[in-house]
């Protein structure tokens, strides 16, 4: 379960990135993010994907994979919106276009600044 502090949770949040927020994406995931000081990630899973316990499955695997690299992604607001066809990945594959939408998005700190 992703802290409290690194929650997107309003409406006006959601709505605030939807407007000014970059889009990319790969067959199965959507990042919308716009900068900010902090990292906070909302999750966004319609009900093309499934009934309520796909949909409560896939977000779940999402969360785990965007808590993973916490540490490692740069501060933004970014909504993770998932395709209907995400239901029938594993975490392994979610996972890695999660890393190559962040990685592409510019939002991974370099580790070899350390």
């Amino acid at each position: 379960m992703l802290n409290k502090a690194h929650r997107l949770n309003k409406h006006g949040s959601f709505s605030y990135v939807y407007r000014n927020g970059k889009r990319l994406s790969e067959p199965d995931v959507v990042l919308i993010f716009t900068p900010a000081r902090s990292v906070r990630v909302g999750f966004s899973v319609s009900n093309k994907v499934g009934k309520a316990v796909v949909r409560n499955k896939v977000k779940r695997r999402l969360r785990a994979a965007v808590q993973t690299r916490l540490d490692s992604i740069a501060g933004c607001q970014a909504i993770v919106v998932a395709n209907p066809s995400a239901s029938g990945r594993d975490y392994a594959a979610l996972d890695g276009q999660l890393y190559r939408l962040f990685t592409r998005a510019g939002l991974i700190k370099n580790d070899k600044a350390v």
